[in-house]
């Protein structure tokens, strides 16, 4: 796989590990829709400071580890308080997309160590 397609999936990857909850969740927990639109603006800052230059690629990378970080801990905090519904049953779509989706931060998280920082910088750098 190239370089560039390689960091587009890992991107996507992200961006699906962010934003993976059951619509059901956002009508018991109102207040949690402020959450993957904050994550995924940390995750967007992150992709453009490495791409302007304001990061380099190493502390890019760090950046996006952090933000995978707070949303394995965000998904853990909020795991076990909505695990129920109001009706004593519980939460399936819930469960699954919670672990699936700390999953994918876990996997994320580990492929940030296996390939250079430099698959992040779509921009080239021009000749002086």
């Amino acid at each position: 796989m190239s370089k560039t397609k390689l960091a587009i999936t890992f991107i996507v990857l992200q961006i699906v590990a962010v934003a993976l909850y059951p619509p059901s969740f956002f009508d018991t927990a109102p207040q949690a829709a402020v959450l993957p639109p904050s994550i995924l603006l940390l995750l967007l800052l992150a992709l453009i400071g490495v791409n302007t230059g304001t990061l380099d690629p190493e502390a890019g990378v760090r950046s996006l580890n952090f933000v995978q970080g707070l949303n394995i801990i965000v998904r853990l905090m909020m795991f076990f308080p909505n695990l129920k519904l109001k009706t004593g049953q519980w939460d399936i779509a819930l469960l699954i997309m919670q672990l699936v989706s700390i999953g994918l931060s876990w996997y994320l998280m580990v492929q940030f160590n296996n390939y250079p920082p430099s698959i992040y910088v779509f921009t080239k750098k021009e000749a002086r």
